[in-house]
């Protein structure tokens, strides 16, 4: 402790980020300051911080280090890359570490496209975009679903070229979209650079949620395409104008003005806080989305200083005016932040009065709104499996469930699933699917025994119960794999189908000889049905995966000229079994070394009755 505060006393009165970490060296907080000196000071007098997690930080507080830097702002940069690289346990953390994209499009490629990058922009991109000129940036979008159905619905109304700058500078005829009508063509000279631009512009406007100015266009180039007598294309405008008019009404008017805004709810309790931000583009209301995390005591400018910086450290749009429901700490920094990376000023602002508070008041509603949905859910489930515990007398709270389901046809292309829940939810970064690897013959009872086998051979991140679809064979059986594992203490139950058409699941143990029958409509059997559906649709899926790829492997090989060269180029240039079969004669022929003459037989063979 000696050595701690000389450390502490020898610190810089200069800004720059410090970092704390335990008796391990590893990094359990990290801070920025104004003063670093004074700062640190003040987590050792208990008069200069009350925060409710302070006595437990300095605690575990072993070793300081620190990082001087040439200004409040880029002492924010760093603290936010060192705590995106450390993750310290007592800095707040977004409650599921969302990463907000964007919509891209570069104007300086020939015969731009609609671009949707998977990651957001390191700081070296943000840099270099405040050079760059003809590029555009639409969104955010509060998830990569939100983001792919704007894509979706733009490309579907806008015949913008879809295709990667690669394969459009090999290209000479047009794809099935050009076919389609949902491509202008230009690979193949179909249109030239002016009127895709002219088309291009319309997008563009559409995204920035100009929809008004992109109607008019619109209706002004469909009257004269009539005039002049081009009925085809002022059809195809006619069904443009409507698709935009339809997805119009359902959006939602949110202010008079045309303004990009981001709008910030906040909502506390027990110890928990919650943000709502809405997205408004062009005075809509375009997406939203929720976070939350431990308040850890923070008070509320605190908790919304350090929160602005998470968030907006993952973005790539930044609006120029950011409505807050209290003023938060380090605005100024935060503010020249922003508008650095935007290249423009950006406001933060607590509006008083008029439509801009009426937005914030909504979003404050939906914030608490979405908190108590959130742990009402939570509570419930937790409810449901205590009961759950009881009912099938387990030895412990099923707070995780894994449960496994075999599918094949006749032996053939066997292959297993798991399907996990946890707190009665489906916990997907831990589903599994197993081809089945040492069992020849239909035998679902070895195959359940390999996959419980594989999955817990480890004995390792183990669940609380283990549910298997059948009845005491299949119980017996994964008894049996787990106890050459040391796992047979673990619960086990099996679900088996009712004998009837009118009767319910029946639930069997290890050592019990009759079922346990659940009350038909209790939310503790429409859970554990739910888990055994999940996991039968997920092993359908594989297996089918398996057979199609199998099938369409098997029906190349009878192509005369077709070896597995030909094979794998195909794979190569479409990416899979599924797209070869939905692939035109002419997409075929644009692999290596199929001319045209063997994709139009490739093609034939694939498509007869």
């Amino acid at each position: 402790m000696k050595d701690l505060e000389n450390k502490v006393t020898a610190l810089p009165a200069a800004p720059g980020v410090y970092i704390m970490k335990d008796a391990r060296q590893e990094v359990i907080y990290v801070g920025k300051a104004n003063d670093l000196r004074a700062r640190v000071r003040s987590y050792f007098r208990r008069s200069g911080d009350n925060r409710a997690f302070h006595d437990l930080l300095v605690s575990r507080i072993a070793d300081i280090d620190f990082v001087v830097t040439g200004s409040e702002k880029e002492a924010l940069i760093l603290e936010n890359n060192l705590i995106k690289q450390f993750r310290p346990r007592y800095n707040i953390r977004l409650r599921d570490e969302k990463t907000y994209i964007s919509l891209k499009i570069d104007l300086n490629e020939p015969f731009p496209r609609i671009q949707f990058p998977k990651k957001a922009a390191s700081r070296a991109e943000v840099e270099q975009r405040k050079g760059q000129r003809g590029v555009f940036y639409f969104g955010p979008y509060s998830s990569a679903k939100a983001g792919r159905e704007a894509v979706r619905f733009v490309n579907s109304v806008f015949p913008v070229r879809k295709c990667s700058n690669t394969v459009f500078g090999k290209r000479t005829r047009p794809c099935i979209n050009a076919q389609m009508g949902n491509c202008m063509a230009p690979c193949s000279g179909e249109v030239d650079e002016n009127a895709y631009r002219e088309m291009l512009n319309d997008a563009i406007l559409f995204l920035r949620g100009k929809n008004d100015d992109v109607l008019r266009a619109l209706r002004a180039k469909m009257k004269s395409a009539a005039e002049n007598r081009e009925y085809e294309m002022a059809a195809q405008l006619r069904d443009r104008i409507d698709a935009i008019e339809r997805t119009i009404e359902k959006q939602k008017i949110t202010s008079d003005r045309d303004v990009d805004r981001d709008v910030f709810g906040m909502f506390r309790e027990a110890g928990k806080v919650a943000f709502q931000a809405m997205f408004v583009r062009a005075g809509r209301l375009e997406d939203v989305a929720t976070n939350e995390f431990e308040g850890h005591g923070l008070i509320d400018a605190e908790l919304l200083g350090e929160f602005l910086r998470r968030f907006y450290g993952q973005m790539r749009f930044t609006p120029g005016e950011i409505l807050v429901p209290v003023e938060p700490a380090d605005r100024s920094t935060i503010q020249e932040w922003l508008s650095e990376m935007r290249g423009a000023a950006v406001k933060i602002a607590v509006p008083r009065r008029g439509t801009r508070r009426q937005l914030l008041e909504m979003a404050c509603r939906n914030a608490r709104s979405s908190f108590e949905a959130r742990h009402t859910s939570k509570r419930r489930a937790k409810e449901l499996l205590a009961s759950l515990k009881g009912l099938l007398e387990l030895c412990k709270v099923p707070r995780r469930i894994e449960c496994f389901d075999i599918s094949n046809t006749g032996g053939k292309t066997a292959v297993g699933s798991l399907a996990a829940y946890t707190h009665a939810a489906p916990d997907k970064a831990r589903y599994r699917r197993f081809k089945i690897r040492t069992v020849k013959a239909q035998d679902d009872f070895a195959m359940m025994r390999e996959v419980i086998g594989r999955r817990y051979r480890h004995r390792e991140d183990l669940p609380d119960l283990i549910l298997v679809d059948g009845g005491a064979g299949q119980v017996s059986t994964a008894r049996h794999a787990l106890g050459e594992l040391g796992l047979e203490h673990t619960d086990l139950v099996g679900i088996a189908k009712p004998r009837t058409r009118t009767g319910t699941e029946r639930f069997f143990k290890p050592g019990r000889t009759d079922p346990i029958v659940l009350p038909s409509d209790s939310g503790e059997l429409l859970l554990l049905e739910r888990i055994r559906d999940e996991a039968h649709r997920f092993a359908i899926t594989y297996h089918k995966k398996l057979r199609q790829r199998k099938f369409l492997h098997s029906a190349l090989e009878d192509v005369p000229g077709i070896g597995p060269k030909r094979i794998a180029a195909l794979r190569k240039h479409l990416g899979s079994f599924k797209a070869i079969e939905q692939a035109t004669a002419g997409q075929l022929a644009e692999a290596e070394n199929i001319p045209p003459k063997l994709a139009k037989i490739i093609y034939n063979h694939l498509h007869l009755a």
